[in-house]
């Protein structure tokens, strides 16, 4: 693989085996237990755009499912995939909310806006410390992986998890059933109905 494309992960199997992985690894996302997932994708590759392009007609009819595309500095195109009831919910949280606006989010609330600063942070090819909200991850350890002093690292587990584990244990069990109820949706049902029936 060039190495310009370091990063960029979604250069793998046939078609009907990529959609496969996508659905089950977007299934948290599908089901609404995470808010969102990003994938990363080549520029300039043939494969790499072809696969974009599957994506983009499968989720076309999904209407819980948004997703928008950066491209960042390194070559790579970033797809981020998020449910939107569930983002919503996880943004609008007023802790959450207090520490986006210490980072210069805007002091009125809304979701497009706020992710579309998000976007607009990874498209100059960084990646913000805040996008662990963006994807979930409890607002403790965002905060311990940007290097408060009070929380320390307990373990990694999916992501960095600071402090008192209980809370990022339940996340990350929610995300892995639901990845794992999807896995199991995919023995007798198409990735197609899957995606749109979420």
């Amino acid at each position: 693989m060039d190495k310009n494309n370091t990063g960029c992960y979604c250069l793998n199997n046939s078609s009907d085996d990529f959609i496969k992985w996508l659905i089950q690894l977007l299934g948290p996302v599908l089901l609404g237990a995470k808010p969102a997932e990003i994938l990363s994708f080549p520029k300039n590759n043939q494969e790499g755009i072809n696969k974009m392009e599957i994506i983009k007609q499968v989720f076309h009819y999904c209407s819980k499912i948004g997703y928008k595309e950066v491209t960042i500095s390194n070559g790579c195109t970033k797809l981020f995939f998020y449910h939107k009831a569930s983002l919503n919910q996880a943004l609008s949280d007023s802790r959450n909310l207090k520490f986006l606006r210490q980072l210069g989010y805007a002091k009125n609330y809304d979701m497009e806006d706020y992710l579309n600063l998000l976007l607009n942070k990874m498209h100059s090819g960084e990646i913000p410390d805040e996008i662990g909200l963006f994807l979930g991850y409890p607002l403790k350890d965002v905060i311990g992986f940007i290097g408060h002093s009070s929380l320390k690292l307990t373990k990694i587990k999916g992501w960095r998890v600071y402090g008192d584990p209980r809370l990022s244990d339940e996340k990350y069990h929610s995300f892995m059933m639901a990845k794992n109820h999807v896995k199991k949706m995919l023995e007798y049902s198409t990735p197609i109905y899957i995606v749109q029936s979420a």
